[in-house]
């Protein structure tokens, strides 16, 4: 038997999942006033820790890789590694940062673009985003001496080199290259912020509650139900509820709740990392991902990952961590993929994601080269994804409101973005959360 919890109290809004779009919507409904009750599946992590959080999926793909591919590109074969965190902040608490405006300019089915094309505008409430993060470029004469050089390298190969975009305070950052792990100096905006201030504002808490079904009478959103950290099930009221779980887990709770079409696509904007040896590089304690070279459908980032090192030994080279240096290769893989109720997930890897990622090794290769990095020492992570979407796109499952077939229950996660946008999509989310909040406060 479900358990009535608050009485007959009925909230204004139910949130759902407190990263970038949760933690927003959250905020900006509470600081109008409006009663709101955060459900978070996890809890508050000390900075620092975050990394040990993580969770990781391994899905064998799909493909069509030639012998001569496989060879090639080994790490093509390798299982694709999807990350997330289900903490409070979900997982902008392991990013770095970025915070790509995911604008035509760079690419021409950007996210901005790909709304657009459903005539649906957050431009004003991407500004306001940009804002409240404090977004601003990397300046030039802080970048680390591997950023330097892959910047000088890239530029002598004729590649457009640019600064990134990043919601961190450079006058408290300390330049440690462990963003990933939660910003111990107070540098770095994550979802935690908002949920802080949206607590501040009026907003009730509950961690590590697991919501399983969204519940609603005659088309309309009546509440919630789930189940507590002592295993004990509970329903709570509200006739609007806004799910952003992530689109690992939002799909879940939507199949749950009867909504149709969902998780019948899906994208993981999928990314490598491509390394070598270059004594005293010291990448690993640079800030990564400061400078970005664009190519439409993806991008080269400096980047460090620890799986370098072993792949690295592994070809006989003897280095330390301080003489790896990589580029992260991000792209915009095709939305073909599925995630059915119990979460299990199908993804192919098509011949167009395969040329584009030879296209961008190779670049990548010819940067390290320009760098003086031992042509064979040169590997490549596996494939890994760690914003995932598409699972309640836009013109799929919910409208241009972001709302379901069901009165009062909209999405503002990347599940609601249609196709990969092989760029970092946190700004953009928030944007799209802030759209979310506008449209849930008129409603109210």
């Amino acid at each position: 038997m479900l358990i009535l919890s608050g009485g007959i109290e009925i909230y204004d809004a139910i949130v759902i999942g407190t990263g970038a779009g949760g933690s927003t919507v959250a905020k900006d409904l509470s600081h109008l006033g409006r009663k709101v009750l955060i459900l978070e599946k996890g809890s508050k992590q000390r900075d620092g820790s975050y990394v040990k959080h993580m969770k990781t999926k391994k899905i064998d793909l799909k493909n069509n890789l030639s012998p001569e591919e496989k060879r090639d590109y080994e790490f093509l074969t390798y299982p694709l590694e999807l990350t997330n965190i289900e903490e409070i902040g979900g997982t902008t608490t392991a990013s770095i940062g970025n915070a790509c405006f995911s604008c035509s300019g760079c690419y021409t089915n950007s996210i901005m673009q790909q709304f657009e094309d459903k005539n649906l505008d957050i431009f004003e409430e991407l500004l306001e985003a940009s804002g409240e993060l404090n977004v601003t470029y990397f300046p030039k004469k802080l970048w680390g001496h591997s950023t330097q050089l892959i910047a000088d390298a890239g530029d002598e190969l004729g590649y457009i080199v640019e600064p990134m975009p990043k919601f961190i305070n450079f006058e408290k950052c300390r330049f440690c290259g462990k963003c990933v792990n939660g910003c111990v100096y107070d540098a770095k905006w994550d979802g935690t912020y908002f949920v802080s201030e949206a607590v501040e504002y009026g907003a009730e808490l509950i961690e590590g509650f697991n919501v399983f079904e969204i519940l609603h009478e005659n088309g309309e959103v009546v509440g919630v139900a789930g189940i507590n950290q002592n295993n004990e099930k509970h329903v709570f009221k509200s006739k609007r509820v806004i799910v952003s779980a992530g689109a690992i887990n939002t799909p879940i709770i939507l199949k749950n709740s009867g909504i149709k079409n969902v998780g019948g696509q899906m994208f993981f904007d999928i990314f490598t990392t491509i390394g070598g040896y270059l004594k005293d590089a010291n990448l690993k304690n640079e800030l990564m991902m400061g400078v970005k070279a664009e190519f439409g459908p993806y991008f080269l980032s400096p980047h460090y990952s620890m799986q370098l090192l072993p792949l690295m030994e592994r070809k006989g080279v003897e280095a330390t961590e301080n003489d790896v240096i990589g580029l992260m290769l991000k792209f915009a893989d095709t939305c073909i993929g599925t995630i059915d109720l119990e979460g299990n997930i199908e993804k192919t890897l098509t011949k167009v994601d395969v040329d584009m990622i030879k296209d961008g090794y190779e670049k990548a290769v010819k940067i390290l080269l320009k760098l003086g990095v031992d042509e064979n020492s040169i590997v490549a992570t596996s494939l890994k994804g760690a914003h995932p979407g598409g699972t309640a796109a836009v013109g799929e499952v919910v409208d241009n409101n972001f709302e379901s077939e069901i009165n009062g229950l909209y999405v503002c996660d990347a599940s609601v973005i249609p196709e990969a946008p092989g760029r970092p999509p946190i700004l953009t989310i928030v944007a799209i959360a802030k759209k979310v909040a506008k449209i849930v406060n008129q409603s109210i």
